[in-house]
């Protein structure tokens, strides 16, 4: 671990609420040390969150020594509160190129050191590959077999082919604060489930090695996982439970070094999305929906949103899970201790929160507008980060729409006005690759918003999406009819809505109806500004995630 000294003074110039004294901390950046540590920033953007309110600062690097930056006073800070600070490095373009947060006791605050990890902002996609029976991509696939995990370094201007891989079996990543976790789990051949006992790997910060497995294992197919800023606890849900997993040691997670590794069963049941929220007294707790695909109903029809136990602060009895309600959860996410969620059929966002008596309990914050001129449009996945929700919403019948909005309703009108940060109806050009010039052009009969997730304390919005068309034949062009899918991992700058990479990770299909002189050598082509995969390094997306991103 490699850390750069920053001088800060934080402690407050007098006043009865600050610390005894007031003498200049040092913020140390803890880097990984490693071929993986920020470069090329130029200066460093700090907000300090605390109970009277959030206080932004800005200092200038040296190039030379990026040690020393400039002397801040006049913050005061209440002795006992619990403050979190978020560091961003910029480079002279103002371009995040690291970014790590972490929280700390003001009491403890004069004449401190307060080390806060930082990590470039790298985006991370995981699944498997369906392939036929001469080892090619296809759709159906004859085949399923495991593949290694791809990353998006937005720190650099590389595009996406795939060929930027991280461990060789990537069921799913993990992103737990500083920390990452590649989870292991073997496919099943034909159906492409999940299926027998996952291990958790963790993933070297320095250079994207693989270390030694955790000694836990979990069962049933891993869905999805989340962990808390410290990377020392992780939840995982999975077809069959919820499983946390202690990965280190401190007063709240562990009691003893016996519970190190151990998978705990928190939760019976098929979970498909966790988040995970640290309370103000250092309780943890995951949220979690439960039944979010009905084999009857559809998705998100039926499904249970669930609050869950994971670590009291005290070290005393774990309370039971609860039932929050039943409805149409699509997906969940946290932000600085608050829970929150979008209900798919009352079209609202909402806030899940425990009440005086210990109750959980949920409350709509806001009715989602609509984006598109329908009443069918529905939202279906959300990420939050200090103060705004990142909503994705479906319209029939394939656009795909990124919505920011305000957690909290303001009498501001115009502080207050969602806005729309992306939308798009998917189409895909299929060109006939013996016959230069021709193609067609197909309209998606279905589009779906899969993950979102927030990178670099809000810089970055990232989500993946899929696609499924259907080309009916064209017997005067001798277009046999097309099935064909589409996978894509989207990053927008989340200011300006401006398009990041966008990297199409699988496009594969089959001919339908074909007749004696149909045209039957067809690829995907790429859209403009649109990368794909090279030759076998294409997969399917089971996860996208982010080192201290936001879900």
């Amino acid at each position: 671990m490699r850390c750069l000294g920053v001088l800060f003074a934080l402690g407050a110039c007098g006043g009865s609420t600050s610390p005894t004294g007031s003498g200049a901390v040092t913020l140390t950046l803890a880097t990984p040390g490693g071929a993986l540590d920020p470069k090329g920033y130029t200066s460093v953007d700090l907000v300090l969150h605390a109970p009277s309110g959030d206080v932004w600062l800005s200092s200038a690097v040296a190039k030379t020594e990026m040690s020393t930056g400039a002397a801040f006073s006049g913050i005061d800070l209440t002795p006992g509160t619990k403050v979190s600070i978020e560091a961003t490095l910029r480079s002279d373009t103002g371009v995040a190129v690291g970014y790590g947060r972490t929280a700390f006791d003001a009491a403890l605050l004069d004449e401190a050191v307060i080390e806060v990890p930082v990590r470039r902002p790298i985006a991370y996609i995981a699944g498997a590959v369906s392939r036929d029976a001469d080892g090619r991509a296809s759709t159906p696939a004859l085949h399923w077999t495991e593949a290694p995990a791809t990353f998006s370094d937005l720190a650099t201007s590389t595009r996406l082919d795939g060929k930027t891989q991280v461990g060789a079996q990537a069921a799913l990543m993990i992103g737990a604060g500083p920390s990452l976790y590649m989870v292991t789990q073997a496919i099943t051949d034909p159906n492409g489930v999940l299926n027998g006992p996952a291990k958790i790997v963790p993933i070297s910060p320095k250079d994207h090695q693989p270390l030694d497995a955790l000694g836990a294992t979990i069962t049933g197919a891993a869905a999805d996982g989340a962990g808390t800023d410290d990377g020392a606890v992780l939840v995982i849900a999975t077809s069959t439970s919820l499983f946390a997993i202690t990965t280190a040691c401190t007063p709240a997670p562990c009691a003893s070094s016996a519970q190190l590794g151990v998978a705990r069963a928190l939760a019976d049941g098929n979970f498909a999305r966790v988040a995970v929220l640290t309370g103000p007294t250092g309780e943890i707790n995951a949220v979690a929906i439960k039944n979010r695909d009905s084999a009857t109903g559809g998705a998100c029809s039926a499904s249970e949103l669930w609050w869950v136990p994971v670590a009291p602060a005290d070290g005393g009895m774990l309370a039971p899970p609860q039932k929050v309600a039943t409805g149409g959860f699509c997906d969940i996410a946290t932000d600085r201790g608050h829970a929150y969620y979008v209900d798919t059929i009352k079209n609202e966002l909402g806030e899940v929160s425990l009440d005086s008596t210990g109750k959980v309990v949920g409350r709509a914050i806001r009715v989602l507008p609509e984006v598109a001129d329908t009443t069918t449009s529905k939202p279906t996945a959300l990420a939050v980060s200090n103060g705004r929700a990142y909503v994705g919403i479906e319209s029939p019948p394939a656009t795909s729409s990124l919505l920011v909005v305000s957690t909290t309703v303001s009498m501001d009108r115009e502080v207050d006005q969602p806005r729309t940060l992306w939308s798009e109806s998917a189409h895909q050009i299929a060109r006939a690759t013996d016959f230069v010039g021709v193609q067609r052009q197909l309209d998606a009969t279905s589009a779906s918003i899969d993950h979102i997730e927030i990178g670099a304390g809000g810089d970055y919005v990232a989500l993946t999406t899929s696609a499924h068309f259907e080309g009916e034949p064209i017997l005067a062009a001798n277009f046999p009819g097309m099935t064909i899918d589409t996978e894509e991992l989207h990053v927008f700058d989340a200011s300006s809505g401006g398009v990041v990479q966008r990297y199409r990770s699988w496009c594969d299909g089959i001919l339908r109806n074909f007749t004696l002189g149909d045209i039957e050598n067809w690829s995907c082509a790429a859209a403009e500004g649109q990368t794909a995969a090279a030759r076998d390094f294409d997969h399917h997306i089971n996860s996208m995630t982010f080192l201290f991103g936001k879900k």
